[in-house]
């Protein structure tokens, strides 16, 4: 997994992936944080993007996914239990063919529970908290639009 320690900071090349159904989004979690995120994990050494959203998925959720347009790119630096992270994120459109329900479900990565729920968009922000903090506004436009996102040091750990 591209995750390099640097100098007690970590870099991190993230790819998620973005699926919104009936005005809900698909948002996941550890049953520790106290925000959620769009669901899918770290890219492998030569591994493309779109690959590693599909390859999340699948060990995540055992969902099969398509992957549509990349519509984000971002640059976030941020603390996370005690540590400084620099992270390049992809953000793809994707699509279940499989969904049959929006049901809350649980999946894993590695030996931690994920909790995976179906969020309104209308009520992240306050209601839901999401980082990056840019995906509350970009999730609530009717149209996703591509772009080039960046944001300063924040604290995922704080209440």
């Amino acid at each position: 997994m591209i995750s390099l320690p640097i100098d007690g900071a970590l870099f991190n090349y993230r790819v998620a992936g973005v699926a919104v159904v009936n005005g809900k989004v698909l948002l996941h979690k550890t049953s520790s944080d106290n925000f959620w995120s769009l669901p899918g994990g770290r890219a492998e050494l030569f591994e493309f993007s779109r690959d590693t959203l599909a390859r999340e998925m699948i060990e995540e959720t055992g969902l099969r996914i398509e992957v549509g347009e990349m519509l984000w790119t971002s640059e976030n630096f941020f603390y996370y239990d005690g540590i400084r992270h620099h992270e390049i994120g992809f953000y793809f459109a994707m699509d279940i063919p499989s969904l049959t329900d929006q049901e809350d479900f649980s999946g894993a990565e590695g030996q931690e529970e994920l909790l995976f729920k179906w969020h309104n968009v209308t009520d992240l922000g306050e209601r839901v908290p999401i980082y990056p903090a840019f995906l509350v506004e970009e999730l609530k436009t009717p149209s996703l639009r591509p772009g080039h996102f960046t944001s300063g040091f924040s604290d995922l750990n704080a209440p």
